[in-house]
């Protein structure tokens, strides 16, 4: 039996016309929950007016139409994220179609999550990610396109098979799982977002730049998202390294601890550097490396996601990119 391949951006166009109705109806959803969703600040009223304030105190800059697609960097449901200081610390106007917990694979390949917004159970003939986003870069014609992924697919059960055990004599990460998954796997997603992203840009006339960024280096020390009586959200590297004997204890064991995930975002940033700067994509794509930029452990939420102040951080960054290269 031959084995599914990438969709073509025609076989995508076609996903389009067939499930417009449902592409529609989830981008109606998302504007209701995200207030900055593709709303000219002009026209927002009394909302609008501490976020003009704001601004007016700033010196002059530039403001985006931007659409993002991502992961929990750009959806972070318990506090601010990456798009949300984006828009109300930078004044960019976002289109907004990442979900909290996607990884990598979901972005290139997975359905829409119609469920999560209350328009019915999955459907097997649901439209992808891929065909959302095509879908969203011709209806809102954004100046940039951001791009948040790769962290859920190193985080979480995944991350036990990246790891050597402590007891083993092997050094701790697996380097050639890693390499082969980053250099592969991931390359291989990320390619086929950017080229059909880019394809159906140059399409409809639109220059349109794409970011990519690297997320940092996290402090895993159990910390899970919410914790509420039985019902919590992670934690994501904290079950491998204790089944892998690396135990949290002090100060000393979450530095080995933290120093091991490094490798992790070190070689996910490489690859997206690379990428950015392989001649096909010159001035097509830019990566943004935001490694270094939260310290220290305080300012991490939890395992996976900075505080508040640390996606303002980030976002101040990613603004710095963009003022650069729009």
């Amino acid at each position: 039996m031959e084995q599914p391949k990438q969709k073509s951006l025609a076989e995508i166009e076609t996903n389009i016309a067939e499930h417009r109705e449902l592409l529609d109806q989830l981008h109606e959803v998302r504007q209701e929950v995200r207030g900055y969703n593709t709303v000219a600040l002009e026209s927002r009223g009394e909302r609008a007016e501490p976020l003009r304030k704001m601004l007016a105190a700033k010196p002059a800059k530039r403001m985006f139409r931007l659409l993002a697609q991502g992961d929990s960097w750009f959806d972070y449901p318990p506090g601010t994220d990456i798009i949300d200081c984006l828009h109300s610390n930078h004044g960019h106007v976002i289109t907004n179609i990442a979900v909290a917990g996607s990884t990598l694979n979901d972005e290139a390949y997975g359905p829409v999550p119609r469920q999560m917004f209350g328009l019915g159970p999955p459907q097997s003939n649901d439209p992808d990610r891929i065909t959302e986003l095509v879908h969203q870069i011709g209806q809102v014609k954004p100046q940039a396109l951001l791009l948040s992924a790769g962290g859920n697919d190193v985080a979480g059960d995944e991350f036990f098979s990246f790891i050597n055990n402590a007891r083993s004599g092997l050094p701790p990460v697996n380097a050639e799982v890693l390499n082969g998954v980053v250099n592969g796997t991931f390359k291989t997603a990320y390619q086929y977002l950017i080229d059909m992203a880019l394809a159906v840009a140059a399409k409809n006339n639109l220059t349109m730049p794409i970011f990519t960024h690297s997320y940092d280096y996290p402090w895993p020390d159990g910390r899970p998202v919410i914790s509420f009586l039985w019902w919590k959200v992670g934690p994501w590297f904290d079950p491998s390294f204790k089944a892998k004997n690396y135990p949290f204890r002090d100060a000393a064991t979450l530095q080995t601890r933290h120093d091991i995930v490094k490798q992790f975002i070190d070689a996910v940033n490489t690859m997206l550097a690379r990428l950015a700067a392989d001649p096909k994509y010159n001035g097509k794509v830019f990566h943004v490396d935001t490694r270094g930029t939260l310290l220290t452990d305080p300012e991490w939420a939890n395992e996976l996601h900075p505080r508040n102040p640390g996606f303002a951080k980030v976002a101040d960054k990613i603004d710095a990119a963009l003022q650069a290269h729009i």
